[in-house]
């Protein structure tokens, strides 16, 4: 069907299975395991996050953990900080959390894939958990516009004479991603973001990721409704 565009086996599926395969794939492969509803996405894209922020300040990263390869990371051939395009390849789900991404490197225009979870861009979690029992008719969490077949999501720097200073935005899949769900970035009719804003929000996120209890901690989730995330993270450690 991506080839093209039509393929006789939808044929063997009627309209509202069609609905029901989809909508199963919001809540099982992608929300609760690799997105918001996932405890968790957000150490899982913790890495990359530290790798595009020293991307965007062309900086080393100073302290390593087991989310980053401090022996490809510390290599300026392996990780260069200098190049005006960086292209990563990874799974289409992957790009919800970010767990891993296969790197490559040229020079034009900043173009990486994203974690949508770890960069906290909540507006596609805004209905909060979603239900099982029905499938709601409209929700932002929508998987086959954010992470279709053949995924292509974009990061790009642009200087404008509408707003002062570089700025950042998202494009996912040819949309435009509101950013308002950064701290300090603005509501933006063209989706743009103050470069040193963006980053020092993302910084923030870092310091307020909890990475070894989030992937080695002794918590457990409930069964059930009884505890849900929205955010990507498990259950705060305890005091």
């Amino acid at each position: 069907t991506v080839a093209i565009g039509y393929s006789k086996f939808c044929e063997l599926f009627t309209e509202e299975e069609w609905e029901g395969f989809s909508y199963s794939s919001v809540l099982t492969t992608r929300r609760y395991d690799s997105s918001f509803g996932s405890p968790v996405a957000r150490a899982q894209g913790y890495g990359w996050i530290k790798e595009f922020i020293a991307r965007l300040t062309h900086t080393k990263i100073a302290d390593h953990n087991p989310a980053t390869n401090a022996t490809l990371d510390d290599d300026p051939i392996t990780f260069p900080l200098d190049h005006s395009l960086y292209v990563d390849a990874t799974h289409e789900v992957v790009v919800l959390n970010s767990q891993h991404f296969t790197k490559f490197s040229r020079a034009s225009i900043l173009t990486p894939d994203p974690v949508i979870t770890a960069l906290n861009l909540t507006n596609f979690a805004t209905s909060g958990p979603l239900p099982w029992t029905y499938i709601p008719r409209r929700h932002p969490f929508e998987v086959s516009n954010l992470a279709p077949f053949a995924t292509n999501v974009q990061f790009q720097l642009l200087e404008c004479t509408s707003a002062p200073g570089p700025q950042i935005r998202v494009i996912i899949n040819d949309g435009v991603v509101p950013l308002t769900s950064i701290k300090g970035c603005p509501e933006q009719p063209d989706g743009l973001c103050p470069l040193t804003t963006f980053i020092d929000a993302q910084k923030e996120l870092l310091a307020e990721t909890d990475w070894d209890w989030d992937c080695n901690g002794n918590w457990t989730v409930p069964e059930g409704s009884e505890w849900v995330t929205t955010t990507g993270s498990p259950p705060k450690r305890p005091n």
